[in-house]
């Protein structure tokens, strides 16, 4: 099965996604924990997705050509 496939890239893209969202919601709950005002804690979740997600599709892209 090709690599380039767009099931196994939809599926990959899914579960990127998705753990970028679950990271998010955790970085937004640690630090509403502690105390940090809202626009804090959802501006540090917004980051932390943007950032997994990128990270995520930049390592797949990499590992995968």
């Amino acid at each position: 099965m090709s690599s380039h496939d767009s099931s196994i890239r939809s599926l990959w893209a899914a579960v990127i996604v998705l753990g970028a969202l679950i990271a998010a919601m955790l970085s937004t709950a640690a630090l509403w924990t502690v105390g940090a005002p809202a626009y804090t804690s959802l501006g540090a979740g917004g980051a932390t997705f943007i950032g997994v997600a990128t990270l995520g599709f930049t390592l797949r892209k990499f590992l995968t050509e």
